[in-house]
């Protein structure tokens, strides 16, 4: 930096890592009014003015006595100062940087208007997830979490495109906290339910991460199993939708993110990259995982066919926990029911006896397991009259029911 611009420096520091890079540097701290201004100068200089430093940032000139003192420093200061001021600028960035990229089948550079829509409309959905599921993970979202999601789009920049394949950047504050509920006035941030730009982030990576290993596993096994029990991982309705708009009409799609990480003066600045891809193949199986999210995270009411695996009561006499191998009447594998201590009894009798539970109730899902709530209607069906029946003429209901 041969002409240094020291309102650009000023603007990338605080007085208290400036007093601390004089500090570092053997300068002396001399007079000064706490909270208010200190002052500084070379150690040994005692005929030389130094310089003011601020510390109080609310007032009016802050910005102005900074850079002053930024400019008596590099005039001051010897090579290891100027350096370390010139660290400030390098290190000081616009945030945790996410590029969305789709490779898009036209000259570089150029993208067709409704796949840049979709690009756009996938970075936005990508980090609202990202940020929703920071607070709880869902299969289906919803306007669940939406206040913790706002306040972060809020807080994000976006950059500017780039030429080759097109890219939405999108600069995320790795510093400012978030809050899960609004604050009113005069509340003080609480000391639980906050997450801070660098966190949401990360969980961005996470979420991404899991979405690719659940394509994987379904292309690999043909299974879908994977859709409902990643959701405690982050995997949801709404990132099916945000990485098929990110593949739609293109020959690819990535999502890149980069950290800096121990982007302290005094230490080596490290860049922690993280990068997924996505392809055209892998949109009908995300398509589908949507499907089976969206059907299965809202209530609906069932009859379930189901053999007890599982009893859990703490006390004789109270309610009890079962959980039971669903048979028909879902596409849920397992079913966890709580069950009032007569009912709870029936179960035990059912578990005994080899015998299968038939119950109603209102299925949902939360986390990565499905609950049946309000059960009633329970019967005990002797298994082998399940078994003689699951060889019946097929038809998508179960005899029995």
């Amino acid at each position: 930096m041969n002409s240094p611009s020291y309102k650009e420096i000023a603007s990338s520091i605080s007085d208290s890592q400036l007093a601390l890079i004089l500090e570092r540097s053997g300068w002396e701290r001399f007079g000064g009014q706490e909270s208010l201004y200190s002052r500084w100068r070379p150690s040994g200089e005692r005929g030389v003015g130094g310089l003011l430093l601020p510390q109080d940032s609310g007032v009016a000139d802050y910005a102005e006595l900074l850079a002053q003192a930024v400019a008596q420093a590099w005039k001051l200061g010897d090579d290891r100062v100027r350096s370390l001021l010139e660290k400030a600028v390098v290190t000081s960035t616009l945030g945790d940087e996410i590029r969305f990229q789709k490779e898009a089948q036209t000259h570089h550079g150029t993208i067709q208007w409704l796949a840049g829509e979709d690009l756009y409309s996938a970075a936005r959905k990508s980090m609202v997830v990202a940020a929703k599921s920071r607070k709880s993970k869902l299969a289906y979202f919803g306007n669940s979490n939406s206040h913790l999601a706002r306040s972060f789009l809020d807080s994000v920049l976006m950059g500017q495109t780039e030429v080759g394949s097109y890219v939405v950047t999108a600069y995320a504050p790795p510093d400012e906290v978030f809050t899960e509920k609004k604050l009113k006035p005069g509340d003080t941030r609480p000391l639980t339910g906050t997450h801070t730009g660098r966190d949401i982030t990360r969980g961005l990576v996470h979420v991404l991460e899991t979405t690719r290993e659940v394509v994987d596993h379904f292309a690999d096994t043909g299974s879908t199993s994977g859709f409902i029990e990643s959701v405690g991982r982050g995997f949801c309705y709404e990132i099916t939708h945000a990485v098929r708009d990110l593949v739609r009409d293109s020959r690819g799609g990535e999502v890149r993110v980069e950290m800096t990480v121990a982007a302290d003066l005094f230490e080596e600045v490290h860049t922690e990259s993280h990068s997924l891809e996505f392809s055209p193949a892998d949109y009908p199986i995300l398509e589908r995982a949507g499907n089976v999210l969206a059907a299965t995270s809202r209530p609906q009411r069932v009859t379930v066919l189901g053999s007890v695996t599982l009893l859990e009561r703490p006390n004789p006499g109270r309610p009890g926990l079962i959980r039971l191998d669903v048979l028909a009447g879902t596409a849920a594998r397992k079913m966890r029911v709580r069950l009032n201590a007569e009912d709870y009894d029936l179960a035990m009798d059912a578990h005994r006896d080899n015998m299968a539970l038939k119950i109603t109730g209102r299925q949902e899902i939360e986390g990565r397991y499905y609950w049946l709530y309000a059960p009633e209607q329970i019967e005990l069906i002797p298994m082998e009259i399940v078994e003689g029946n699951a060889g019946s003429p097929s038809s998508e209901q179960h005899p029995l029911f």
